[in-house]
């Protein structure tokens, strides 16, 4: 199957789009939550506008993200992948020594 150039520049803008955008605590691209608030950091999930909605470390933040991964069969590299970008975020960069 041949895909169009047009086709695949645009499956590769929404994916960095998505890439660009996505929740600076668990990682969700923030195009597919249906209550983000646009110039928020985070989606609806993790934050209520005012404060995280649970505190927690990072650990259990991957726990949580690996368990929603499996329950919808990603593959195991997109769960390694999660499990090595949830460190880069902002809510974790501190608590992962990361600048």
């Amino acid at each position: 199957m041949r895909m169009s150039f047009k086709v695949l520049a645009a499956a590769l803008k929404k994916q960095w789009v998505a890439e660009r955008t996505r929740c600076q605590s668990c990682g969700m691209p923030v195009i597919y939550d249906k209550k983000y608030r646009p110039g928020s950091d985070y989606c609806s999930y993790c934050h209520d506008g005012k404060s995280f909605v649970k505190e927690m470390g990072l650990a259990e933040m991957r726990a949580r993200v690996q368990g929603l991964l499996k329950n919808r069969k990603a593959p195991a590299l997109i769960r390694l992948y999660m499990h090595w970008r949830l460190a880069t975020l902002r809510r974790w960069r501190k608590s992962a020594g990361l600048r």
